[in-house]
């Protein structure tokens, strides 16, 4: 892995616009986004680690990133999901710079950064933006909070068909460069157990797979075969941020 990400990014790699930024007033989204930079992201780029200082909030306007809980300094277990809809940095909100998490840039995209202080001088100056922080917070907690509900009472088959559709929505693509090895981390399981529920999901003709890449071919049909926290993840949030 690399902690290296400062390279601009190009008009081509800009991708759409962060839905959680674009969610405030044009004036204050003018404001905010005229501060950032904006810059590629590749896989496995790290933002954060455990414990170190956030030095920046990130915005992914494509892409995907992952937010880790590390066990034991080994093992990972994702603990959320970040794309187009939000944000990486939540902690800075409070006025806490080191966490306990890693965060990791799961697919290759793009993200609006600003500097931790800039970020902090810009939520004492703009109420709005302050507002939709919290709200965002408040999706997050919620987020979580179901996840951690799901990984007790779901299947392995139910739960990654509902990461799947999940990752699909922030990436806005079928086709997902993620290997198995990725998935069990993401998943919090064994590498074979995510071998059989993908080959589950394949047979079931939902998506196909190769070595490192996932491909959705049913989305409708990934949709019943997940459990209900995808829909409820979603509808959480647009509850809490209508765009």
């Amino acid at each position: 892995m690399t902690s290296t990400i400062d390279e601009p990014a190009t008009a081509a790699t800009q991708g759409r616009s962060n839905w959680l930024l674009k969610s405030l007033g044009s004036k204050a989204y003018a404001g905010f986004t005229n501060r950032c930079e904006l810059i590629e992201t590749h896989i496995d780029d790290i933002l954060w680690e455990p414990n170190k200082e956030i030095e920046y909030v990130h915005f992914p306007t494509s892409g995907c990133l992952s937010v880790l809980s590390v066990v034991d300094k080994t093992d990972e277990v994702e603990v959320g999901t970040v794309g187009w809809e939000g944000m990486a940095g939540l902690s800075l909100l409070h006025g806490v710079s080191r966490v306990a998490t890693r965060c990791i840039v799961q697919i290759d995209g793009t993200v609006l950064r600003m500097s931790s202080a800039d970020f902090a001088r810009a939520l004492a100056s703009n109420a709005e933006l302050l507002r939709q922080m919290h709200r965002y917070a408040q999706f997050w907690s919620e987020q979580s909070a179901r996840s951690i509900a799901c990984n007790g009472i779901h299947t392995i088959d139910q739960r990654c068909a509902r990461w799947l559709l999940m990752t699909e929505d922030r990436v806005g693509d079928s086709m997902l460069p993620l290997s198995h090895k990725f998935l069990a981390i993401m998943l919090g399981v064994r590498r074979a157990s995510v071998t059989v529920a993908a080959q589950t999901l394949r047979d079931a003709g939902l998506i196909d797979y190769t070595r490192a890449r996932i491909q959705i071919l049913d989305r409708s049909g990934l949709i019943k075969a997940s459990c209900s926290c995808y829909g409820a993840i979603e509808a959480s949030y647009k509850a809490l941020l209508p765009g």
